[in-house]
């Protein structure tokens, strides 16, 4: 097995990207965007066309130049977005529509293909926003009911 730098990797997704190669697919790892994400899931990445709106699924990176996959929760009259993973209960602010560099537009989860308008990707996309408050507790309950 090759271990590969993540920073490395995808700088060369999102140069793929830029150069036309779309869709570009990408292993999930870590937890910030459970239940909706998993690791080991394949997400399919864009580039973004048009005005980016809230619930939508972006890659993009922090100041530090930390690559992060993360859901819009807001944007900002001046341009910036308020992110937030869903499995999160707080949020970050990205500046510049610059630093957003791919939209997710599928999901890959054991076989099947998770796209927007699907019941998943809605749920995850409108009301799963409203539980902010109590989502670690909801997703510890998710884990519990996921493992019987």
């Amino acid at each position: 097995m090759r271990v590969v730098d993540t920073q490395e990797y995808l700088d060369n997704i999102c140069a793929m990207l830029r150069q036309g190669h779309t869709p570009v697919s990408i292993p999930v790892s870590g937890i910030s965007m459970c239940p909706f994400l998993h690791p080991g899931d394949q997400v399919f990445l864009e580039l973004p066309e048009g005005k980016l709106k809230k619930g939508d699924v972006v890659l993009f990176t922090r100041p530090t130049g930390q690559y992060i996959l993360h859901r819009i929760r807001k944007v900002n009259a001046d341009g910036s977005f308020v992110m937030m993973g869903d499995n999160q209960t707080w949020t970050e602010t990205v500046e510049s529509a610059a630093q957003i560099h791919a939209k997710v537009t599928a999901v890959q989860r054991r076989g099947n293909m998770c796209r927007p308008g699907d019941p998943e990707w809605w749920f995850y996309e409108n009301p799963w926003r409203w539980f902010a408050p109590v989502r670690r507790q909801l997703c510890q309950i998710y884990g519990l009911v996921r493992k019987k």
